[in-house]
């Protein structure tokens, strides 16, 4: 069953890159999309049939189910709000900001005539955005549409739910490839742990100043992603819930390059595979991820670059090159030309103490605490992992652990302008590997019952506060989809008249008098329209096309 699950996964990551850059190269109509997906998706799972992802005979296991549950359970809150959308005829809200943005990135797939598309809401602008692992779900708005029903909101959900259960069922399928049986229960918690633990004191710690204080917080739930930004810091971390809940597409770009090593490698050795449709598969792959995630394509690429170079004489090496530039050719004016002013910055850390306290002692003090910061995020685990014996050079997964773990530190020193996805996106893969890692070579020797107390209490400590970062984000994302459903704070005449011009026929509308109050209401517009005040994140979407 497994099996069949993961080459339909595969299948779907290749139809999403085919799919647009044989629409964006012929510049075909978007009424096409569900038909070239399909014909993608098909032609994907014969091609790829025989590749041997997974051992077909090895059921699931209850930590495997349970994960993919719980991805399954945080896709499902999300579509609630969507699908009331859908059934009841009144407008519902964005579950959380970012989402706003993915509507009109959606919406810009499908009301374009045809292929680059148009931005909805700049229909002078061509949409900029690394937009591919949101095919699925334009295939799916396209075919509601053929229906003459505009749900675009409702087929973003579907996308996402397809985008997290893959994600999670690429982690699954890593693991069983690169860790030994036994031990992949113990890679998973340590999966869950990273990233968490830190979130999990945040929380903690807010809720318990609110009650020493009496001065209860603006709000209880609260995300606590960026903690480190109150010390001048602006690095995090995401855990898995996090990633998720929030960015699906950054998540499957990144699990994306994990496939391709289960693809393009032998179990455990990590052997490459001489197989051409091996290579052409994991060619494929990189291509998907070039334009699901950029962040998590240069921290997977980094961290995996030991394995890579075991490629680099193999002549076989040259199929999946020549895959991944065929699809990447049509698609790269997404980068070139776009008007997102977004940059690397190198030492944003230091140069932000120094000014803060006046004296370059300070920077160093600065880059010192992010230092600390990222050891109680990953870096102990890292450090756990890699600590010899064994030696992490003497095997493949070690060297990539080692790669991860220099990407990780880098973060320190190395980030990104606005919400520094450098780390947070980029840091997918890595945190995967230093996990399995850690798993491979430490987890045998891990049996709570023969350590002290004093050992398990922390053990325990630790598990606890990282369940809490969990629990806390899962509980804010169930109670935001309620709120979404009614949208309350906007007006019902905002509200009827966007339902009204979703329903209307095509073309682009006029919102001016919608008399709409929220900011973020008309990102709810499935028509294309001119929005007239543009927030930043509104110029990251735009730019001159081709």
């Amino acid at each position: 069953m497994l099996s069949r699950v993961i080459l339909a996964v595969l299948s779907l990551l290749v139809a999403s890159v085919c799919s647009a850059a044989v629409s964006t190269a012929l510049r075909l109509p978007s009424d096409l999309t569900p038909a070239i997906f399909a014909a993608s998706a098909l032609a994907a799972g014969l091609a790829f049939r025989h590749l041997p992802l997974v051992n077909a005979r090895e059921p699931l296991h209850w930590f495997e189910a349970a994960l993919i549950g719980w991805a399954a359970l945080l896709a499902a809150l999300r579509l609630v709000p969507y699908t009331a959308q859908s059934l009841t005829g009144r407008l519902a809200g964005a579950v959380h900001f970012d989402d706003n943005w993915h509507f009109q990135e959606l919406a810009s797939l499908v009301t374009s005539d045809r292929f680059p598309p148009l931005l909805n809401f700049q229909p002078d602008t061509h949409l900029h955005f690394y937009y591919v692992a949101w095919m699925p779900a334009a295939a799916v708005a396209e075919l509601f549409q053929l229906l003459d029903v505009s749900a675009i909101k409702l087929a973003y959900g579907i996308g996402a739910l397809l985008l997290d259960l893959s994600a999670v069922l690429i982690v699954v399928v890593f693991l069983r490839h690169v860790v030994a049986p036994g031990r992949r229960g113990a890679a998973v918690v340590a999966l869950l742990l990273a990233g968490a633990v830190p979130d999990g004191v945040a929380v903690l710690g807010r809720w318990a100043t609110a009650v020493a204080t009496g001065d209860a917080p603006r709000d209880w739930l609260a995300h606590a992603e960026w903690w480190q930004v109150g010390y001048g810091i602006p690095n995090q971390l995401s855990n898995l819930t996090t990633l998720l809940v929030w960015v699906p597409h950054h998540l499957i770009g990144g699990t994306a390059l994990l496939l391709a090593v289960v693809v393009a490698t032998e179990p455990l050795t990590l052997k490459p595979r001489a197989a051409p449709t091996a290579m052409l598969a994991a060619g494929l792959l990189v291509g998907f991820a070039a334009f699901a995630s950029v962040f998590a394509l240069i921290g997977g690429l980094l961290a995996l670059s030991p394995l890579l170079m075991r490629f680099a004489t193999r002549p076989m090496a040259v199929v999946a090159l020549g895959a991944a530039a065929l699809v990447a050719t049509p698609l790269a004016y997404l980068y070139l030309h776009a008007d997102s002013a977004g940059g690397f910055q190198l030492f944003l850390i230091f140069t932000r103490w120094s000014e803060l306290f006046g004296t370059p002692v300070a920077g160093f003090a600065g880059l010192t605490v992010a230092a600390l910061f990222i050891t109680a995020e990953i870096g102990w685990l890292a450090g756990w992992a890699l600590r010899p014996p064994p030696s992490p050079f003497a095997s493949p997964l070690g060297r990539c652990a080692v790669a991860a773990a220099v990407f990780l530190a880098s973060t320190v020193a190395v980030g990104f302008s606005g919400a520094n996805n450098y780390v947070m996106r980029g840091a997918v893969v890595p945190i995967v590997l230093v996990a399995a890692y850690w798993a491979q070579v430490r987890a045998g020797g891990i049996a709570l019952f023969r350590q002290s107390r004093s050992v398990v209490a922390v053990a325990v400590l630790v598990v606890l506060l990282g369940a809490v970062a969990h629990l806390a984000e899962a509980v804010r994302h169930g109670r935001d989809s309620v709120a979404a459903i009614t949208l309350a704070d906007e007006t019902e005449a905002c509200k009827v008249a966007i339902m009204a011009a979703n329903a209307g026929p095509p073309g682009r509308v006029d919102p001016d008098g919608f008399g709409c109050r929220g900011l973020y209401s008309l990102y709810g517009l499935e028509r294309p329209f001119v929005k007239r005040k543009l927030e930043e994140p509104d110029r990251e979407l735009m730019g001159r096309g081709p």
